[in-house]
């Protein structure tokens, strides 16, 4: 997909947010955006999450505070109607890597109704999908 100038503007922010993050090496950021205007940032943390446990299956571990959940967690459903998240993960060169939401936080961007995802993947380009 073309990436525009706001992509890449809200690609930086959540690049900042996820050299921010003290989870080790996995360095995820994200960025929920309503009507062009940045509403919340986040980065992964390894605290557990409760919000996160309504949505992740047992069998997949603890869930911990991811930078998507921590983008949505304690905002009004109004906020997060038709919001769109981007959202990063940043190598130790500086550069992106694929972020492709896992299941758990793709169910709870759904649950408070987030309409698309961008993410970088695998080759450092942005992709998008609706939920």
């Amino acid at each position: 997909m073309e990436t525009t100038r706001r992509h890449k503007h809200y690609l930086e922010v959540a690049k900042r947010m996820a050299l921010q993050s003290n989870y080790g090496k996995l360095k995820h950021g994200a960025v929920l955006v309503k009507g062009n205007k940045i509403v919340n940032a986040s980065c992964n943390k390894g605290g557990f999450c409760s919000f996160g446990q309504r949505f992740r299956e047992r069998t997949m571990g603890t869930p911990t505070l991811h930078a998507e959940l921590g983008c949505i967690l304690n905002l009004d459903r109004s906020v997060t109607q038709g919001a769109f998240i981007f959202v990063v993960r940043v190598g130790h060169k500086g550069n992106f890597m694929i972020s492709k939401p896992c299941s758990m936080c793709h169910a709870a961007l759904e649950h408070v109704g987030v309409k698309r995802v961008y993410h970088t993947s695998e080759n450092g380009k942005l992709e998008m999908y609706k939920i």
